[in-house]
Parts: structure tokens; C-alpha cells; sequence
């Protein structure tokens, strides 16, 4: 199954107007099975989840990205909505909250504040020794998996994150980032088994029966041209 799990709707993110049932019909219309809706430092409420799936039946996972003070973005599932946080929490604290209600973290875009306005020009010294430093941030010990393929990523940047996760034995995810409907079911993750509803999603994370992609790294004809 494919499941884009990172996007943004006008319904709890303020950089963006697009409303969630146009992003669902899209990702039915390029052939993914599920989308989640990540809004920025805040989680739905389920009935909302709920009236959506049902009326598009159609896989919806609510979930969050949190503005951690000390980590940047981190993706957050399996949190009790609705919630909106004034005060963000740290690495730490979400980690603890995530533990809390059975949750599971995702480092978000790892790279896009340090690296992106000039990673094309690195060479193999370079990226060497920008690798060892990521791999010594503490932030990847405390979430379950890395977001390595991101929508808004520039290929460069794809490839340095899977490399940090080859090296640090981490499970990947993809997800779009969409914040426009032209952004929508670029990136995704693969999921080996079946998923139905939240548990099945979170469970499936936690076995780690998952991978991030896109269409050309599954081998498959992209719907969107």
C-alpha cells in the first residue's frame, strides 16, 4: 500500500488554503491507498477523520508536525486530537508523549534547513564529514524513523538522507509535504502489509514493515503526467 504521510490542509495549518477533501480525491486519482494529514503543531479531531474516510472512503490518518525547539520538524502519529500546542515541546518531551498513547516520531526533512542552499556544490570530502556530524545529532536515537524522501526535497538532498539512514540503520518514509494540489502524491510510503484504520498504521510502523519512496525509486509509471 501507499500511503503519502505528509501533508497540509487550510484546516489546521496557516501556510496553506487547500481544503482536505481536494488533496484525498487527488491521491485516489494517482493511485495511492492512504494519505495523512500533518498539520503544523496541531492534531485533528478524529470525528473529522472519520467524516472524511466515510466520505470518501478512503484511507485517512491524522497526525502532526511538531516545530521541536532543539530538532526542527518532527512528524508525529497516534496523539489524541484535537490539540493545538502554544508551547512546543522538545525532542524529548514528544518522545515521551508519543510513549504515552502508543505513538510513533519521524524526523521530518532532515536536511532542508542545513544543508539545501548548497548541497549541490558538495564534493565527496565534504559530504563525508557533513554525514558524520548528522549522524552524531541525538535526535536519531529518539525517533522510530527518518522522513528520506521528501516532496519538496531536491534530489541531492534525497540522496544524502538515505545515506544517513543506510548508516545509521534507520527506516525510511516518504510524504509529499503538499501544500498545494500540485504538490500532492509526489513522495510515499510503502507499506508491505495491509492497513485499515490507525492501528494498523501504527503497528505497521512499529514492526518497521515500511520503506519511503517515490515513483521512480519503486520502478513505477508516475500517474501524475
Amino acid at each position: 500500500m501507499l500511503i503519502d504521510m505528509h501533508n497540509h490542509t487550510g484546516w489546521g495549518s496557516g501556510d496553506t488554503h487547500q481544503h482536505p477533501s481536494d488533496l484525498i480525491e487527488r491521491a485516489k486519482l494517482w493511485h495511492l491507498d492512504g494519505i495523512c494529514f500533518t498539520e503544523h503543531n496541531f492534531v485533528w479531531d478524529s470525528e473529522k477523520v472519520a467524516m472524511l474516510r466515510e466520505k470518501h472512503n478512503f484511507l485517512v490518518i491524522a497526525g502532526a508536525e511538531l516545530d521541536t525547539p532543539d530538532y526542527d520538524h518532527v512528524l508525529a502519529f497516534g496523539l489524541p486530537g484535537p490539540r493545538r500546542w502554544s508551547k512546543l515541546p522538545t525532542v524529548l518531551e514528544l518522545r515521551k508523549l508519543a510513549d504515552e498513547h502508543g505513538g510513533v516520531l519521524v524526523r521530518a526533512h532532515p536536511f532542508r534547513k542545513v544543508s539545501l542552499p548548497y548541497v549541490d556544490s558538495f564534493v565527496a570530502p565534504e559530504v563525508a564529514k557533513f554525514l558524520d556530524w548528522a549522524c552524531a545529532e541525538a535526535v536519531y536515537d529518539v525517533v522510530d524513523a527518518v522522513e528520506a524522501f521528501n516532496g519538496l526535497a531536491r534530489p541531492r538532498e534525497t540522496l544524502l538522507v538515505n545515506e544517513l539512514c543506510r548508516r545509521l540503520g534507520k527506516r525510511t518514509t516518504g510524504g509529499s509535504d503538499a501544500h498545494r494540489l500540485n504538490e500532492a502524491a509526489v513522495c510515499f510510503t510503502v507499506f508491505h502489509g495491509t492497513i485499515r484504520d490507525d492501528h494498523d498504521f501504527l503497528e505497521a510502523l512499529k514492526a518497521g514493515d515500511f520503506h519511503g519512496g517515490d515513483w521512480e525509486s519503486e520502478g513505477l509509471p508516475d500517474p501524475r503526467y
